[in-house]
């Protein structure tokens, strides 16, 4: 980077840098006008979320406080949730076996140890790969998880497996671009050294590649550990199991109490996960 390039970035009267606040002013502003933002509102209508909260006084137990703790009722929930767990993990695992070996061929720096060549069928079979590769990516990833977990349900019925598969092809195209983001970050010199070396494509990778990739992949397959737990949660409003058949039932019939014992259940879930996911990545940073 050189002097002029770094006066640019670091003063903030430079006429490229007030544009670009301008332009990024006018595209806030054109959304917040557009989707009809307002602040007042949110002031007005912030009563009425107390009140909710509070429930109707002529409908017992429609509060959301206090939660209902009752032995029965406390017990299905936790063994739900112990289910909704199980369903992310295995989605993890389904869509870790998928994106890792197809992150190598969405990444233009591996796909080119994969398949050497500047000629034109080397340079057409690229091409095709990473295409074809890159579009599974977007499709199953820009395709929300419930809609996934409905089609699923269609074809398997009811129950925890639906909502794994959805999980499953959703979080394979999450985890396939970044995956593949992470990898064309690497530093190519080690790569330079092994292909120099006449080391093959496996090794290449194996030695070259995967060090360095390691503790990224680590710390973006515990996140959708964690993404995954929450958004089970939800899939259980299509039938695909877990305790979001549960949420979604006292939801329907206003039994908030039990709302608020099964949310209190997934927020520390979550929590507990969330701090075994940061022990395992200080073990690998």
């Amino acid at each position: 980077m050189n002097l002029d390039e770094i006066k640019r970035r670091t003063n903030p009267f430079h006429p490229y840098n007030l544009m670009v606040v301008t332009v990024s002013l006018i595209v806030v502003a054109w959304c917040w006008h557009s989707t009809e933002m307002s602040l007042g509102k949110l002031y007005e209508g912030w009563g009425n979320m107390l009140t909710y909260l509070a429930g109707n006084p002529e409908i017992k137990d429609s509060g959301f406080f206090p939660p209902d703790l009752t032995t029965g009722g406390l017990t299905k929930y936790l063994l739900s949730m112990l289910e909704t767990v199980q369903m992310a993990f295995l989605a993890l695992i389904l869509s870790v076996l998928i994106a890792f070996p197809l992150s190598f061929f969405a990444s233009k720096n591996t796909l080119e140890i994969i398949i050497p060549g500047k000629r034109r069928m080397p340079m057409l079979l690229k091409g095709t790969v990473y295409t074809m590769v890159r579009l599974f990516a977007n499709l199953s990833r820009s395709i929300n998880e419930i809609v996934w977990a409905l089609l699923f349900v269609s074809a398997v019925g009811l129950g925890p497996m639906p909502g794994i598969l959805a999980l499953g092809v959703h979080t394979s195209g999450v985890l396939l671009k970044l995956f593949s983001e992470g990898i064309e970050a690497i530093q190519q010199e080690p790569i330079d050294a092994l292909t120099a070396t006449g080391a093959g494509f496996i090794k290449v990778i194996r030695y070259g590649v995967y060090p360095q990739i390691t503790p990224y992949f680590v710390s973006m397959t515990l996140y959708r550990l964690e993404s995954d737990v929450r958004s089970a949660t939800i899939l259980g409003f299509t039938g695909a199991g877990g305790i979001g058949v549960y949420l979604f039932d006292k939801l329907k019939s206003y039994e908030n109490r039990d709302v608020t014992t099964i949310l209190i259940i997934i927020v520390v879930t979550v929590a507990l996960i969330d701090r075994a996911s940061a022990v395992i990545r200080a073990k690998y940073t």
